[in-house]
């Protein structure tokens, strides 16, 4: 806590007095309390526990540590350990607000560990008293974690921890560079988001083959990564991946796409990242035959793809709602043949195909109302 606060400096253990608040309009709105007479009790300190508790989860630890000096009511609120499951670790945080927040949990089910971004221009920063929170923290609760979430996190020794979380079901590293070479040792994962990150290719393979149930993966603007490989990766060891995100500077070509043909539960597939020439051969419409419950298809800036090589998805994904065309060669034909052959569609972009023209997009929104058809 920080000391030019003097109704936040007291001691938890303190038993703090025993004060009358009224309840405020707002809160009693929050909270669904109707206006009282004067002869009703309205002290918002004699409210139950469990909806003092619910207050708190609105609040950060400042605000609850401040509330918690009050009165009786508010300083037991303050300690329920459901308040403090979800846990954000700053690196900007003092030494006293470390030591209160850290003292107060128990089991938590996420940790958000954030560093400064990291801007090789200027002076490295000196994390050591903070990874001494970080490290703590996960040794001593990493079974308990199912997310983890690491942002601008570059020390090999913090992220070596990751082999305390065994239950880990989501992981987030977001602009990371590790060796990682505890990662495959987590086996319960279903989501796995990589952004900026230097993540090993053969790391990220072996935690593929290693979560068979792995549900959704994002890989954004990572360094070095060779999507093609990992596709055929999730082909034959994660069929039952339901959410795919690839933005890479080396993007998935024809022979990639082909592997996501196995994962027949697949409901969104989203390969973006800019134009490049690839000769699609018959990926699509083995990928479609493949994917039946296909609800988005963002495939923005492949130009081998034409209204012929399009056509087998919109005849064996019939679930489709979102359709992102974005930079295809493709006609008003392709356009016109979704908004007929996809009984759920409702959005199409086109944005950027430079063979279908402003006045063709105006006729076909006209017949097609309910769709949103996106050309600028």
């Amino acid at each position: 806590m920080q000391k030019g606060s003097n109704s936040c400096d007291r001691s938890d253990s303190d038993e703090p007095p025993r004060k009358k608040s009224k309840i405020s309009p707002a809160v009693a709105e929050i909270i669904g309390v109707t206006e009282t007479t004067p002869e009703e009790n309205n002290n918002i300190s004699d409210l139950p526990h469990e909806i003092l508790v619910h207050i708190f989860k609105f609040l950060d630890f400042r605000m609850i540590s401040c509330c918690a000096t009050m009165c009786k009511s508010f300083h037991r609120a303050s300690n329920d350990s459901s308040l403090y499951t979800n846990v954000t670790l700053k690196h900007t945080m003092e030494k006293g607000h470390l030591d209160a927040y850290t003292s107060k949990i128990s089991r938590p089910k996420a940790l958000t560990v954030e560093y400064k971004f990291f801007d090789k221009r200027q002076q490295a920063e000196d994390y050591t008293d903070f990874n001494k929170y970080v490290a703590t923290l996960i040794t001593k609760y990493g079974q308990y974690l199912s997310f983890l979430h690491f942002e601008s996190c570059r020390n090999e020794e913090i992220l070596q921890l990751l082999s305390d979380c065994p239950n880990l079901n989501k992981i987030t590293l977001l602009r990371c560079k590790a060796s990682f070479e505890k990662l495959p040792m987590l086996h319960n994962l279903t989501c796995i988001r990589f952004i900026a990150s230097d993540v090993p290719n053969t790391i990220l393979n072996e935690t593929l083959k290693n979560n068979p149930n792995l549900k959704i993966i994002s890989l954004l603007d990572n360094i070095n990564l060779y999507v093609n490989g990992i596709a055929e990766t999730m082909g034959e060891y994660n069929r039952n991946i339901e959410e795919i995100y690839f933005c890479e500077k080396r993007r998935v070509r024809a022979k990639g796409m082909k592997a996501f043909a196995r994962c027949n539960k697949l409901r969104i597939l989203e390969l973006t990242g800019g134009p490049f020439q690839c000769d699609p051969e018959d990926s699509l419409q083995q990928m479609a035959a493949g994917c039946p419950l296909l609800e988005k298809l963002a495939i923005y800036g492949w130009k081998g793809i034409s209204d012929d090589n399009l056509l087998p998805v919109l005849q064996c994904c019939t679930q489709l709602k979102e359709l992102d065309l974005r930079g295809i060669d493709i006609t008003i034909k392709s356009c016109r043949e979704a908004a007929l052959s996809l009984p759920m569609l409702k959005t199409l972009d086109v944005y950027k195909c430079a063979r279908i023209k402003k006045a063709q997009i105006l006729k076909l929104q006209r017949d097609f109302q309910e769709i949103n058809i996106v050309n600028s």
